[in-house]
Parts: structure tokens; sequence; C-alpha cells
């Protein structure tokens, strides 16, 4: 039975991930910064694999901030997954984030090699490969985001120079590397402790009073975790990158989908005029992240995904959709 590591297992992305890797028959062993969590984590892996399944999952202690654990519990794996990687609290500097996102990154590659595993796939972001406002171009692979961009927050930033910098030492020490790029992240939450991205789902959910006018490029997490899995297994995306949404859809196009199927909630659609958004984003943090993409009329392309890989993905009405069935669920709605 073949073992991955997965780093960063409390995290809506990395719990998806896990349970992909178990359902495929895996072992799969994932860090905790703190060894409370794995109770509450295997609990909530358990919700979605089988008996047999959970009995392959393990977990071990170890902090992107320090080497310690690292090298001991990646050696024996057959690759590492790794998803971890700091959101930043708005607060932060460039320099800041950039710093603890690379140096992060460089900590599990390091220890990945000192352990004899060259084999890793990485979740980056298409934050990553993110053209100046205004474009119209669409976009694959081949395009990198500059950071010289005005409009680009910390976080963003942080995900270019931290892929960067993967690349580089993949290249440097002879490491099997792939990345990952998704867009917004939403879907099914395994338990009401792993809201994450879904935050926004609940939002329009619960009846925002205004809605910006914003299309999201969606990649869904079931999704998502499939395609890292996918490219694990196949030799031919070593050494590339790839892109993990395409397919939009607009946030009023969410409530509608929550208006049809939800009609009980009786949700309104009044648009925020774009000034508007960038007005409140000086006050409101999850407005922020919206800003560079008012007006949006760029794109990206899977298409090399589907091809190498036979990926598919849900449609972004459907992963709404099933996003807010679990957050009901789990009535966190109310």
């Amino acid at each position: 039975m073949k073992k991955v590591v997965v780093t960063g297992g409390t995290g809506f992305v990395a719990g998806w991930v896990i349970v992909d890797f178990l359902q495929a028959g895996y072992q799969v062993s994932t860090s905790l910064r703190s060894m409370k969590k794995a109770d509450w984590l295997k609990k909530e892996i358990a919700g979605a694999v089988s008996e047999d399944e959970i009995e392959n999952l393990s977990f071990f202690e170890a902090d992107l901030t320090s080497d310690k654990n690292w090298v001991e519990n990646i050696k024996g794996a057959d690759g590492v997954i790794h998803v971890a990687s700091p959101m930043g609290n708005g607060t932060q500097s460039v320099e800041e984030l950039v710093s603890v996102a690379k140096n992060g990154t460089l900590t599990v590659l390091k220890a990945a090699k000192d352990a004899g595993v060259k084999r890793v796939v990485m979740t980056s972001s298409q934050a990553a490969s993110t053209p100046e406002s205004g474009s119209t171009e669409t976009l694959d692979e081949s395009f990198w985001t500059d950071v010289d961009n005005p409009d680009l927050d910390p976080y963003r930033i942080s995900k270019v120079e931290s892929e960067k910098a993967a690349w580089e030492f993949a290249n440097e020490n002879d490491l099997e590397l792939t990345t990952i790029l998704p867009g917004a992240i939403f879907g099914p939450i395994l338990s009401e402790k792993a809201v994450s991205s879904n935050r926004i789902m609940l939002q329009l959910l619960k009846g925002l009073p205004v809605i910006p006018n914003v299309d999201l490029e969606v990649s869904d997490v079931r999704d998502l975790a499939r395609l890292h899995r996918l490219a694990f297994e196949n030799p031919s995306a070593i050494g590339k990158r790839y892109l993990a949404a395409s397919q939009k859809i607009p946030m009023a196009g969410v409530t509608k989908v929550y208006q049809i199927n939800f009609p009980y909630k009786k949700l309104k659609i009044r648009i925020l005029p774009n000034w508007g958004t960038k007005f409140l984003a000086r006050f409101v943090p999850s407005l922020r992240a919206l800003v560079p993409i008012l007006d949006r009329k760029y794109s990206h392309t899977t298409a090399a995904a589907e091809n190498d890989l036979g990926w598919t993905q849900h449609t972004p009405e459907q992963t709404v959709l099933d996003a807010a069935k679990t957050l009901i669920r789990f009535n966190l709605d109310k």
C-alpha cells in the first residue's frame, strides 16, 4: 500500500485531499500543529470514508515555522502533498506574509529532500496566474503573475513568491514537483469547524443586504482533491503546473441558485456598485480580496488537467448548492 504525507490536515482542502487518497487505497499521514486536534480530525474524516479506510490515517505534530518532526515523518513515504499555507490576517505586510509562505514551503521541500522523498504535489493558487485588471486573455499555466502589479494584496504576492521558491528548490535538488492552482475553493464541508472559504456562501445563504458585482472562478474542493491525486499518480505531471478553475458564477448567480433551492429563505438580489465594494473594502477585510477581480474579463483554461489527467469538474451551480446543503446540515445558516 502506498503512503503519502499531507500537510496541514485540519484545513478545508487538506481534509478532502485526505479523504480522496484514503478512498483510493492509500495510507495517509498528516501534519497537525497540535496533536490535540487529532481526535477531532479523525472523527471529521471518518464521516466521509469507510471503517477500513479510516484505519489507514495517522497523525504527527509539526509546524511550517519549524524543522522539527518533518524529516522523520516524511521518511518512507511515496510522496508529499503539500497543502498547508498561511492565509494571513489582513494586517501583515507583504514582506511578513511572503517570508512566512516561502519559508513554510521550503521547510517541507527540504524535509522531503532530506527524507529521500522526491515526489511532491503542492497547492499553489490562481493568484500566481493573475494578469493586470482590464486583461481579456484566456490564461494557461505558462502565465505568471507580475508581483509589481499594484492591485495585488499580500496574500496573492505570497502565493506567487512561494510557488517560485518551490520550483527553484525543486529544480536545484532534483525533486519531482507538480503545482496545482485553484481558484475560489467551495464545496461541501466535512464539519462545522471547516467552513473556510465557504464563509462567503454562508453569508449569501443568510441573505446579504447587497451583493458585490463579482464573478467567482470556482474550484470544487472535491475536484481539487482528486486533481492532487491524479497529478501524483501520473508521471507525465512531473514538472508541470495545473490550473484548477475555469468555470465562473457571479455572486448574484449563487444567490439565484439558493433562491430556487431554498425558497423559504426569501433571499433578495441587490447588486452593490463597484465603487461601493471598493469603499467598504477599506473597512471590511473579507471584501478586500474581491477588489482586484471587479469587472474581471480574463479567464483561465483547465485544458491541461483535462487532457493530461482526464480530470473533470462539477458545475459551479452544483458546487455552491452542495456547499449550502452541508452548511444547513450543520445548522450554520441560523
